[in-house]
């Protein structure tokens, strides 16, 4: 089977074009930035530069394969990239492309959350985008996932970066909105599982990690992998809203948008067990696999908040459950 993989190069897409390649599917890469494929310098696989909002490419991309492990999809707008024409249109022209090819399987990797709601520009997003992978006529397989984790994530990265510098860590509230953390190889493999599963197809499967954990749980989980003792400083919500303002207009690439903290109060959570009963086997957990956040610095100069890997500087999405770009 040859299995076209979007956001091949991305913090989710690297490990399921390994994860593939181990199971000896024939894999196809659309890459975004050329150069990046260089990841996969020791991997059989066919590149394709382009994005998703380029039909031409996706046209040719999409010929002689069976199968599309779609991921890609923006957390942040830019000038000449919105959460529709990513996050929908992105999808409506993949599916084209797909059904124009004979393409036999899908499997689109979305976000728990994703539903018909104005109110979050980014999951009404998601949501739309899965309404076009359901309308596909294509036997599809949506898979939500819950906050991953894993070497390369920026979410832990930027609470491990906090731990290491202040006695004091910010929590927005009362910490006690849960996610359900997820490694991001665990992940890669339930996109690969399901490429096979006929008893998947035509359903959305929200997965998760072992345990539901609030937000403060997660930190305290942090902390304690650094060996350090840190104190919450618990910031109301309208104060976090306005540093996180002042970051916008400062900062080309905050670690944290307006968008993302409105959602950071929803719960992010699947059914304990989603994994186990959908892909028969059992996700690792949050404590005792996160030793890599030790090579975290956390660099801080006026209004210049950068986390930095010092040895893994490809980063992925900084939100709960939300794949990388590309």
């Amino acid at each position: 089977m040859v299995v076209l993989v979007t956001g091949a190069t991305g913090f989710l897409g690297s490990r399921v074009v390994r994860e593939l390649v181990q199971r000896n599917y024939s894999v196809r890469c659309l890459v975004h930035t050329p150069g990046r494929e260089r990841m996969f310098s020791d991997c059989p696989v066919d590149v394709h530069y382009g994005n998703v909002t380029d039909t031409d490419v996706l046209s040719t991309a999409c010929q002689g394969i069976d199968a599309i492990i779609h991921l890609v999809a923006i957390i942040r707008e830019g000038k000449n990239a919105s959460f529709d024409q990513v996050n929908r249109q992105g999808v409506a022209n993949l599916v084209a492309a797909a059904r124009a090819g004979g393409v036999k399987r899908l499997v689109h990797v979305s976000a728990i959350g994703a539903a018909n709601n104005r109110s979050y520009p980014y999951l009404f997003s998601k949501w739309r985008g899965e309404r076009e992978v359901e309308n596909s006529g294509i036997p599809y397989t949506i898979i939500r996932p819950s906050l991953l984790f894993g070497q390369g994530d920026e979410f832990l990265a930027m609470l491990a970066g906090l731990v290491q510098v202040s006695p004091l860590v910010p929590v927005v509230g009362l910490g006690r909105n849960r996610f359900q953390p997820i490694a991001v190889e665990d992940v890669a493999r339930c996109a690969a599982l399901a490429l096979n599963r006929n008893d998947l197809t035509g359903k959305t499967v929200e997965i998760g990690g072992p345990h539901q954990l609030s937000y403060k749980q997660i930190l305290d989980t942090v902390v304690r992998t650094l060996g350090k003792r840190r104190l919450p400083l618990y910031v109301p919500p309208f104060i976090m809203r306005l540093n996180v303002a002042i970051m916008e207009y400062l900062l080309p690439k905050p670690p944290i948008t307006s968008e993302q903290l409105r959602m950071l109060p929803n719960r992010n959570v699947a059914e304990i067990g989603s994994v186990e009963r959908a892909f028969g086997f059992s996700p690792r957990p949050l404590d005792g696999n996160i030793d890599y956040i030790k090579s975290v610095s956390f660099s801080v100069w006026p209004w210049d908040w950068v986390c930095q890997l010092r040895r893994h500087p490809d980063v992925g999405s900084p939100i709960p459950g939300l794949p990388p770009g590309h």
